[in-house]
């Protein structure tokens, strides 16, 4: 007895000579942002596109919420992260095997003999120094991460599908505005001939006329196989089939109406909703309780163990087992090193996940209040090079000034109205890009799991 105690005490002091470094993942931030936030519209949720108006973008966002490849796998991250916690959990609780066995043998001379034997073992490892307690809590943890990984995960996924489904329906506008220059090219076509014929425009025009035309169809042919590889993207990303999403997108059409909502001005309470950050938080907690665990190595364990036997009810066996690290090569050290290590790396992992996530912020805030001042630029941009051209226009057909300048007049209107689609398209993605930035409106204490892999 007094050997074990003698062990036991220097098995506890080899464990608290492992020098560690406290890991620390504090990191300050801004009291406010430096840009104005808008305080407009309603508070940021999970559902904020789908009350947009737009039903074709609800029902896209739905589609890719069942059957995007991606966010099946985070679901099924989460059922793999569950099991093992529950896994570790079981290690808390004794376990209890039973056995038992039936045969029958013949021979020349015994004859026929049956015989039969049931035994029960029984073996629970107590916890005495908190390692199988910290390894389940460390488990469960990685589960709550996991689960607000799916969250994560589904507030990128709702981007990526705004963001595809307002580049096609941008698409299918400047197809419209080419359509509608190829309607004008062809009409000037038909003016030029008539002046051609009445001896009042040079033949060279009516060549310039048909050289437009042609240009025209070809800008025409090219926007309308980019709609076409925009609407593919949006298939891949939402997880259906073509035909599916083109029957969707062919129910509406134009931008949607951008939707605002309240942004916090302080970066702390944004912190507190992104699922990035909470994630990167749960772990950093998972690899502190890993360091117990290490820790907890260092010391003896003791194993309880014990049988019974059916053919013989009165033999039985029970007793303590204590397992002593004495010498391992410094193979538990090691682990204890490796543990404080990976939390270290998870501190600054943190860290770097608060940093990113206000400067992401910060940039959409500042992209969004250049966007609003484009497009109003954009606005003023259309309407000038429109009375512009009007004036050529007018001038022209008086015979003031050449094809060649109404021309160019011309493409000045239909360039200024294609970046005043663009402009209106990039106002909504850094809607988008702040939405996700806030953390897409998640609710730390419901995350949006799937009902199918709900334990």
């Amino acid at each position: 007895m007094k050997t074990a105690l003698a062990l036991f005490g220097a098995c506890a002091l080899a464990g608290c000579s492992v020098p560690l470094i406290q890991p620390d993942a504090a990191q300050a931030v801004a009291d406010h942002y430096s840009t104005s936030v808008p305080q407009g519209g309603v508070t940021v949720d999970v559902n904020w596109w789908s009350r947009i108006g737009d039903r074709q973008l609800t029902e896209v966002l739905s589609l890719s919420r069942t059957n995007s490849p991606d966010l099946r796998s985070a679901a099924a991250s989460v059922m793999s992260a569950r099991a093992q916690a529950g896994q570790s959990r079981a290690d808390l609780f004794p376990s209890v095997t039973g056995t038992a066995s039936a045969t029958a043998t013949e021979t020349e001379l015994e004859g026929r003999s049956n015989s039969r034997s049931a035994a029960l073992d029984a073996s629970w490892e107590v916890d005495l120094f908190g390692k199988l307690r910290n390894s389940a809590r460390a488990e469960t943890t990685r589960a709550r991460a996991e689960e607000v990984s799916y969250a994560g995960s589904y507030v990128s996924l709702a981007a990526e599908v705004a963001n595809d489904y307002v580049d096609y329906r941008a698409c299918k506008l400047a197809e419209a505005e080419y359509r509608d220059a190829l309607a004008s090219q062809q009409e000037t076509v038909t003016a030029t001939g008539s002046l051609v014929n009445a001896g009042m425009s040079a033949s060279s025009d009516l060549s310039l006329a048909r050289a437009n035309v042609a240009s025209a169809e070809i800008s025409l042919t090219t926007q309308r196989a980019d709609c076409k590889v925009a609407a593919q993207s949006l298939t891949k990303v939402v997880g259906v089939s073509q035909g599916q999403i083109d029957a969707t997108l062919a129910k509406g059409g134009g931008l949607p109406a951008t939707k605002h909502f309240r942004v916090a001005s302080v970066p702390a309470d944004m912190l507190r909703q992104r699922p990035d950050v909470i994630e990167a938080e749960k772990r950093f907690a998972a690899t502190l309780l890993d360091l117990k665990v290490a820790q907890a190595g260092l010391y003896p364990a003791l194993d309880l163990s014990g049988s019974v036997t059916h053919s013989d009810s009165k033999s039985w066996s029970f007793g303590p087992a204590l397992s002593l690290p004495i010498l391992d090569g410094g193979e538990s050290r090691a682990k204890v090193r490796v543990a404080n290590a990976d939390a270290l790396i998870a501190a600054e992992s943190y860290r770097s996940t608060v940093l990113t996530a206000v400067a992401e912020v910060e940039g959409a805030l500042t992209r969004l209040e250049a966007a609003r001042a484009n497009l109003t630029s954009a606005e003023s941009l259309v309407q000038q090079y429109q009375a512009y051209f009007n004036a050529v226009d007018e001038d022209w057909k008086a015979g003031g000034v050449s094809l060649l300048d109404r021309e160019d007049a011309r493409r000045q209107v239909q360039s200024a109205r294609i970046t005043r689609i663009s402009q209106r398209k990039e106002l909504l993605v850094q809607w988008i890009t702040l939405y996700k930035a806030v953390g897409g409106g998640w609710v730390p204490s419901a995350p949006a799991v799937p009902s199918q892999i709900e334990s």
